[in-house]
Order: structure tokens, then sequence, then C-alpha cells
């Protein structure tokens, strides 16, 4: 009986988020191109997720430290301690760096704490001295934090959800804003062989300000399907694909393929449907006695390329 309840209230769940992530992306109000703060949540955080072309909200086997940042309710499948870390030279030669743990509890649930952060660097600082007229004063630097708590559960061995409560906080020389933002996934397994169902609500929240200007969170919804071709005994292919519509543009596709030979070796591919300049990522990694080592290249076009290195040991 109980089974069948679970049963029944996970499919109701599942519905309930998919009618959701459709009317809200038909609403007329969401369909709104705009601006929004905090953009730096928009940036992939561990090679594997940009590897695959940030279409990893879905991955479940080996996630490691991505549900800390990515769809809360992966981390509800993990079955044991995990601590990571990651760095990237993005655009501009910032520096990204974030890490996290995750910690899993037999009966009360998973949780993790996740940290992401950029550092701008030192830039001039100017101060106007007549019209038209600018002198250097000294220096300033940029920082933007993310410091997440995440909870996950997994009710049955088809379905978890999770929840992600994150602190915000950009600053640039003597100014700051920030803001407490909420996350919310889902991950169900279909009864149709690996077939599976990753749903995310991300960067939920009230406005802020900056400088006494308001601004808008850059709320994101995500909807994943992944389904894994086994090739044989030793070789298999995930594809993932996903639909996210932020709320500063219209809707994008993410496409990622990984490659997984004998849970050792993994090759990567992803691409990115309207995007200008990062439409195909490329990654690897290498899987060995419970260390994880994941690497990623993105092709900006126009800008230089980026490397993202990822770093995890499973306990």
């Amino acid at each position: 009986m109980r089974k069948n309840l679970n049963t029944k209230t996970n499919k109701l769940s599942l519905i309930a988020l998919i009618l959701s992530f459709f009317v809200i992306i038909q609403a007329e109000d969401f369909k709104k191109v705009g601006t929004v703060g905090y953009t730096f949540l928009e940036v992939p955080v561990t090679a594997r997720q940009a590897g695959m072309g940030q279409a990893a909200g879905a991955i479940v086997k080996n996630s490691g430290i991505t549900p800390l940042f990515l769809n809360p309710a992966v981390l509800g499948f993990q079955k044991r301690y995990v601590a990571g870390i990651s760095y990237s030279k993005w655009l501009a030669n910032i520096n990204h760096h974030s890490g996290g743990v995750s910690i899993p509890s037999q009966y009360l649930g998973n949780f993790g704490i996740g940290v992401n952060y950029f550092d701008y660097g030192t830039m001039d600082r100017t101060i106007q001295t007549g019209f038209g007229l600018y002198e250097k004063a000294g220096n300033y630097t940029a920082q933007s934090l993310s410091l997440g708590m995440t909870y996950a559960r997994q009710l049955t061995d088809k379905f978890s959800y999770g929840l992600r409560l994150k602190w915000v906080e950009e600053t640039i020389y003597n100014y700051s804003s920030s803001n407490a933002l909420l996350d919310m996934g889902i991950i169900y397994y279909t009864n149709f062989n690996s077939l599976r169902i990753g749903g995310m609500v991300s960067n939920f929240g009230v406005e802020s300000k900056f400088i006494g200007d308001s601004f808008k969170m850059p709320t994101t919804l995500r909807l994943a399907l992944a389904y894994d071709f086994i090739i044989n005994d030793k070789q298999s292919l995930t594809l993932v694909g996903e639909v996210s519509h932020p709320s500063d543009n219209l809707e994008k596709i993410h496409i990622g393929f990984e490659y997984n030979l004998n849970d050792l070796l993994y090759l990567r591919t992803g691409y990115k449907y309207k995007y200008d300049e990062d439409k195909i990522s490329y990654g690897a990694g290498i899987n060995w006695d419970k260390f994880m080592l994941d690497a990623s290249f993105i092709p900006f076009g126009r800008f230089n390329s980026v490397y993202i290195i990822t770093f995890q040991k499973g306990f």
C-alpha cells in the first residue's frame, strides 16, 4: 500500500513539475527579455557540466560535487562522501574558484555545502577632475560569492527531490549587494530502461539592490532527459537533452554526450543552441580508485578559450 502511494506521489510530482514548466514559459511576463543581476550564477561550475554543454541536470552516476551547483535532487542518489574543487580562468582573466563537500545520511537524506567564487582582479580607480578629465586614484577590486547549503532525499529507487538555499553577494570597491536565493529540483527514473527526467528551478528570489538600483534574479527553469545506451559490458554512451528558460532571455537548448569506458575513462562533448560564441564544448575525465579528475575546453570564438579543471575524491 505504501509503495503504491509513493509511486502515485512521485508521478503526480513529476506531472506537476512538467506542467508548471510549460505554463511558466508560456506566460507573457516571463517571455520578456530583460536585465538581471548575479549573472555569475549562470556560468558552469564543474568541468563535467561544462564539457557536456551544461546539459548535466539529469546525470546521476559519479555526479560528485556537481549537484551542489546544478540539480540538487541528484545529491539524493549519492551513497558516499565526496569532496572536490574546481578552477577556471574565465573570460577577461577572471579567476573562478569553487568547491564543495557532500555528506550522505542513511535516514535523514543527503547534505552538501558548496562555494562558488569569482575574483575579477585589481582595476584602476579614476576620479573626475574636470569636464572630460580624469586621473588615477588608486585601485579597486571586485568579487562575486555564492555559498549554498543543499539537502536532498531519495524517496524511492526511482525518485529524489532536492532543495538548496544559498547566500549570494557581489562587491565592487566599497559597494556591495546580497540576497538569499532558492534552488529546487527533482530526478525521476521512468520505467523505460535508463530513461530519467530531471527538473530544476534555480536562483529563485526577490529583487535586490545595488547602489539604489533594483534588479531581478537570474531565475532559470530547466527540464532535462537522459538515457544510457549500453554498447557492451565495458562501454556506454549517455545522451542528455535539456531545455532551459532563463528570466533574462528566450528558451535555449543544451545537448550533451558522455562516452564511458569501464567507469575509468570519460569523453564528453556538448552543443548549445541559441548561443553566440560558446556553442560547442569538449571534455574528458578519469575515475581511478575514488579519485576523479575532469577537464573541459570551451572555444569562445572571438574571445579566448576557457579551460576548466575539477578534482574530486570519494570516501
